[in-house]
């Protein structure tokens, strides 16, 4: 169980979407779960959500 969750929503973010991320799994605390909540990006915003996603377990995404 987690103590924190981290929301963040997506629409076609790839340009500033690498960055996003990081800032958030960078942090020192380290105990919370990241939900990302893509809203139909028609770029590769879902496609980097996925590559980070298959290293950090942490990070669960929500597509609509």
């Amino acid at each position: 169980m987690f103590f924190l969750s981290v929301l963040m929503t997506v629409y076609n973010a790839e340009k500033y979407l690498h960055q996003a991320i990081k800032s958030v799994l960078n942090q020192t605390f380290k105990d919370f779960e990241f939900l990302i909540i893509d809203d139909a990006s028609t770029d590769k915003s879902v496609e980097i959500i996925k590559s980070y996603q298959a290293k950090d377990p942490r990070i669960v995404l929500y597509q609509n």
